[in-house]
Parts: structure tokens; sequence; C-alpha cells
């Protein structure tokens, strides 16, 4: 479901990214957090959020970003907030949630697709994804991937 047809579920969302991943974005508070995921509320391809439900209960997100990591390559769009509840992994919540994004992009005409991630590289891998290059990133080593859709 996009974020535009549950946009109460913002700071749930928020909460869940703010605590998973705010030490790659220190500058950031969890108000920054929110209003990333507010922007993404609204008819446009990019950026916008999906989330899975169980009932009517958040269990995970993701998202399609213009940028995601401040680096000189002007890569983009960014797969991002790609986060399921622990009790939700290892069921394929996440790889549904991939492959609606991945169809979302391929109906906006979106060619490529890049992610940064600290440690499922291999995760990525498996789904198609190619790793582009490896950098330090706020103090942890993160792999930078593609995918052409």
């Amino acid at each position: 479901m996009n974020l535009s047809e549950r946009p109460d579920a913002v700071a749930v969302l928020a909460a869940w990214h703010f605590a998973e991943w705010s030490h790659l974005y220190p500058e950031q508070l969890l108000q920054d957090f929110a209003a990333e995921l507010e922007s993404c509320v609204g008819a446009q391809p990019v950026p916008t959020t999906l989330i899975a439900l169980v009932g009517e209960i958040p269990v995970g997100s993701i998202s399609v970003l213009p940028r995601d990591m401040e680096i000189e390559e002007p890569w983009g769009p960014w797969l991002a907030n790609f986060y399921v509840l622990p009790e939700y992994r290892s069921i394929g919540v996440g790889r549904q949630l991939i492959e609606a994004l991945l169809e979302h992009c391929a109906a906006h005409a979106i060619p490529n697709l890049y992610l940064f991630t600290p440690e499922t590289r291999a995760y990525y891998e498996r789904l198609g994804w190619q790793t582009i290059r490896s950098c330090e990133y706020y103090g942890d080593t993160v792999d930078i991937m593609c995918r052409p859709l």
C-alpha cells in the first residue's frame, strides 16, 4: 500500500527508521525522518513510500528517494527506508516490498535504482543487485549497489 493512502503511519515509520539508521545520518533528528516520509505522501513517482500491512497494522516499509546518501556521484533514485519488523522477517514481507517498489519504478520509466547497505549485500545480490563500490560512510563500511530495471 502507498503511504499516501495511510499518512497516519508516518510517525510509526519514522520511529522505526530513526532507531535503525540515525547513526548513518548523525545530523538528523526524528523530526527529519518524519519530514522525509511526509514528502513521500502525494501522487509523484519519486519520492514514494510503500508500506506492508498485516490487517491495519504497518509491519514494513520501503521508499524510492531522489537521494539517500551524500556522495559526489549524481546517482539516483535510491531504494531507501527498507525496514521490516523483526517478527515479520524471513516470511517474504521484505521481498514483496522490494518487488512492489521495483514494479512502481518500472511503471514510471526509472531505468536504474540504487541503494547502500552496511551489512546486507548478499541479500540484495540474490535479488539481482550489483555492487558498484564499497566506501566509508559515517564510520560504517557500506556497499553501494545498482539494479537496472
